[in-house]
């Protein structure tokens, strides 16, 4: 073969599914699965909060073609909580898109979180993530995406490339919300717009599905009285799922706002411990 021939362009391909049953008084592992980049982690958790399995990528970023994939499920009776261990970032492409596909399933009175870290989109990524939430009548799901245009830090902007940021929440096998972010056009001019996405750095969405998750409105609503600096925030009841959505000019500022909300909600409703995994501080 000659030095200079073309080689293969090579897609990473990774797939995780991880499940947790309750039996016996004890929460465990029902089922694992993982293929390269991705990893499970299951580390110490404090006394009073639920399982935590934690999800690795271990190629350090997505770039033009690679696939992830994630099965994700709480069974009957458990509490657990799937999160990132740092936040994922999606290179410049010459022209692929990376897929990413979250399945999150929850049987009845299960509790299951799903708490991300950022997704950093670098200038020209490209990126088709879809979440797809499964909750049967009785169970509860909090579940969320952050995501980050450009690199603040580097002066870099996200002013080409493509996102297609979609949600489905299933309730009882019946399609009850669907959302999709689509960038791909003219994105410069999306950012610049008073009535799009004027000046900001990054959007988070928090979605809660609940049998009377009506009942959690005012208390969602109060959370967000008092927003970080230059941070957006509203919260609303749709179909049964409740969104809080969060909008902001300062990364951190975002990332604070979207925390603060997520302990103090769980808390509120689950009475679980009103704070979140070292890891999310790291």
């Amino acid at each position: 073969m000659h030095s200079d021939a073309i080689q293969p362009k090579i897609y990473v391909k990774g797939r995780g599914k991880i499940g947790f049953s309750h039996k016996n008084g004890c929460t465990n592992l029902s089922h694992l699965y993982q293929r390269d980049p991705i990893k499970f982690l299951f580390p110490d958790v404090t006394a009073g909060e639920i399982k935590l399995g934690v999800i690795v990528t271990t190629s350090g970023g997505l770039v033009g073609g690679d696939t992830i994939s994630l099965d994700l499920s709480v069974s009957d009776g458990t509490s657990a909580m799937f999160m990132a261990q740092s936040a994922d970032k999606v290179y410049g492409s010459s022209g692929a898109t990376c897929v990413v596909e979250v399945d999150l399933e929850a049987s009845t009175h299960a509790w299951a979180e799903y708490l991300p870290q950022e997704t950093i989109l670098f200038d020209n990524a490209r990126l088709n993530r879809t979440t797809r939430i499964r909750a049967a009548a009785g169970s509860q799901v909090l579940a969320g995406e952050i995501v980050v245009f450009g690199r603040k830090g580097s002066g870099e902007t996200f002013s080409s490339g493509y996102l297609r940021d979609s949600w489905e929440v299933w309730r009882d096998n019946k399609l009850v919300w669907i959302d999709a972010l689509l960038l791909e056009k003219n994105i410069p001019q999306v950012f610049n717009h008073p009535a799009c996405l004027k000046n900001i750095s990054g959007a988070a969405t928090i979605v809660f599905i609940s049998d009377n998750v009506g009942t959690y409105l005012d208390y969602a609503r109060n959370l967000i009285k008092d927003p970080e600096e230059n941070i957006r925030m509203s919260v609303s009841v749709t179909n049964g799922v409740l969104i809080a959505r969060f909008m902001g000019e300062d990364p951190l500022n975002l990332r604070n706002a979207f925390g603060n909300f997520w302990q103090n909600f769980r808390h509120h409703v689950a009475s679980l411990p009103n704070s979140l995994p070292r890891l999310w501080h790291i």
